[in-house]
């Protein structure tokens, strides 16, 4: 991967297709506004059956965001065999865009270490799948969530997961909505050094995950995403943030061209 100074949209922006919204009208709106990469989210299916209008829009897939359930980290071997196999389905159905990052939660939230095993072992069956289909398995640093989640896995924890596997076709995402939360965003950058193949840019207030535009809280874009390159991240910068409602051509390019602007590359 290139040092790619340019912007991804993540379709999470539209939230999930509905009959007023498809994916082809999502798209349309996303290369109306200037966007050259976009991420598939994880609300979009069929992407197989997507590949041919993708490439007619003149977009690129970047990075695709997997679907995997809590359940990949359960000791009940049926559960965690059953989440392993629907994302073995989503994998398939991303062949047709790689090589390109495709992105997994770090699930492993829990204080019996039996689920960190079974996390292992479903991280390695999926590897392996993705690297067959021709993937960069892309582990996404957790988001800090106390009253839902039994503990909080840092990155410094995630990054050593990954590195513990030795593979080059294994590395991370980092989300910085997720991580500034609990850890400084150069600590984090540092820590998964060397690791870094995706990013998810968003933005809020110190607190909570609000999925903000970039600009729109407390994290500095500018500083951060320069972290993120000293630490070896060679791609584009890659928004995943939510809009009241599915935003028209207008707001994506006002948002792209304020992002531009934060990291001076208008």
């Amino acid at each position: 991967m290139n040092n790619i100074d340019q912007l991804c949209l993540s379709t999470t922006v539209f939230g999930p297709e509905t009959p007023d919204i498809s994916l082809e009208e999502m798209l349309r709106r996303v290369a109306s506004a200037g966007y050259r990469y976009i991420e598939l989210s994880r609300k979009q299916h069929n992407l197989s059956g997507r590949a041919k209008f993708i490439k007619e829009t003149g977009l690129k897939v970047w990075s695709i965001h997997g679907t995997l359930a809590d359940t990949a980290a359960s000791p009940d071997e049926k559960l965690r065999r059953a989440a392993v196999e629907e994302e073995f389905k989503r994998i398939d159905d991303a062949a047709s865009f790689a090589p390109c990052p495709y992105v997994v939660h770090y699930v492993d939230r829990h204080l019996d270490p039996a689920y960190g095993h079974s996390f292992r072992k479903s991280i390695s069956e999926l590897h392996r799948h993705a690297r067959d289909a021709g993937l960069i398995l892309a582990v996404e640093t957790a988001p800090y969530k106390p009253l839902q989640n039994e503990r909080y896995p840092d990155s410094a924890e995630i990054a050593a997961f990954v590195r513990s596997f030795a593979a080059p076709d294994l590395g991370m995402t980092v989300d910085i909505n997720h991580s500034n939360i609990n850890e400084p965003l150069p600590v984090v950058c540092d820590n998964c050094n060397g690791l870094i193949v995706n990013v998810h840019i968003s933005d809020n207030h110190g607190e909570w995950e609000d999925h903000l535009p970039p600009g729109q809280g407390i994290i500095p874009l500018a500083e951060t995403f320069a972290a993120l390159r000293r630490n070896g991240y060679a791609g584009p910068c890659n928004l995943e943030f939510h809009a009241p409602s599915a935003p028209d051509s207008q707001y994506l390019k006002e948002i792209k061209q304020d992002v531009e602007r934060q990291l001076s590359w208008g």
